[in-house]
C-alpha cells in the first residue's frame, strides 16, 4: 500500500486515488525511457492495487478514497482535469497504456467502463476535462507499439530514436530493448518482443495491434514507416 507522506524516517497517511494513478503514470514513462521491465512490474503491481481500493464496479471509474475512513461521508469521484488532472483522467490513460503493452482485454474494458461513465461531463464540457478527452482519443487511435532494438549508447540506437521523436506519435507506446540488459526479463511480460533482434547496430519494429512489420535500420525507411 502506497502512503502519501514521509519526513524525518516517518512515512504515513494512505495514498488516494490521485496518488496511485500518477505514479503508475511515471512509471510507464520510465520504462518507455529505459527498457527497464523492473518498471512494468511495478505499475502493474500498482494499477491492480489501485483498481482493489478504488475501483467502482457498478458505475465504473475510480473513487478519490478508500472509504475505510469514517470522517469521510462520501466517496467522491473527480470530473475535474485542473491543475492536477483527475485521478480517474489519469488511470484511464493507465490503462489503456497497459493494454497496448500486454494486450490484456481486462485494462481496455476498464477503460471503456471510464469513458462511458464520464461520457456525459465530456459532451457537457469537454474543455474541463481534458485529460479525460486525451484517453478518449487514445481509446479511438488505433493500437501502435514502436520497439527499438539494440544497446542505448549505440550511434543507430541513437539516431533511429531520434528519428522517432522527430515524428508526432501521440497513442504509440515505445519500448526500447536491450538484447544485452534485460531482454528476457522483458520478453517474459511482453511476448511480442520476443525473437527481436538488433540486426547490427540496431533496428525499430513498428508494430499495429502486436503485428509487427519487418524491422528497418535506416532513417529513410523508419521514417517511411511512421508517416
Amino acid at each position: 500500500m502506497l502512503l502519501r507522506r514521509y519526513r524525518d524516517g516517518d512515512a504515513a497517511i494512505e495514498a488516494y486515488a490521485e496518488d496511485y494513478a500518477y505514479l503508475v503514470w511515471g512509471l510507464l514513462e520510465l520504462l518507455q525511457t529505459t527498457g527497464d521491465a523492473e518498471w512494468l512490474d511495478w505499475a502493474v503491481t500498482l494499477q491492480r492495487r489501485q483498481d482493489e481500493l478504488f475501483w467502482d464496479e457498478s458505475e465504473g471509474g475510480w473513487f478519490s478514497t478508500t472509504g475505510n475512513d469514517p470522517t469521510v461521508l462520501l466517496r467522491l469521484k473527480e470530473d475535474y482535469d485542473g491543475a492536477e488532472p483527475a485521478a480517474s483522467s489519469v488511470a484511464a490513460l493507465n490503462v489503456l497504456t497497459l493494454g497496448h503493452l500486454t494486450g490484456e482485454d481486462a485494462y481496455r474494458t476498464k477503460a471503456e467502463r471510464t469513458l462511458a461513465r464520464y461520457g456525459k461531463r465530456i459532451g457537457a464540457a469537454g474543455r474541463v476535462v481534458p485529460m479525460m478527452l486525451c484517453a478518449l482519443s487514445q481509446w479511438h487511435a488505433p493500437s501502435m507499439q514502436i520497439v527499438v532494438v539494440g544497446a542505448p549508447s549505440a550511434e543507430a540506437v541513437r539516431t533511429l530514436t531520434s528519428e522517432i521523436a522527430a515524428h508526432y506519435l501521440p497513442f504509440a507506446v515505445h519500448v526500447p530493448v536491450d538484447p544485452d540488459n534485460g531482454q528476457q526479463h522483458l520478453r517474459e511480460r511482453l511476448p511480442f518482443v520476443a525473437g527481436m533482434k538488433a540486426h547490427g547496430g540496431g533496428a525499430v519494429y513498428v508494430c499495429r495491434d502486436f503485428t509487427c512489420h519487418q524491422p528497418v535500420s535506416s532513417v529513410e525507411a523508419l521514417s517511411s514507416e511512421l508517416a
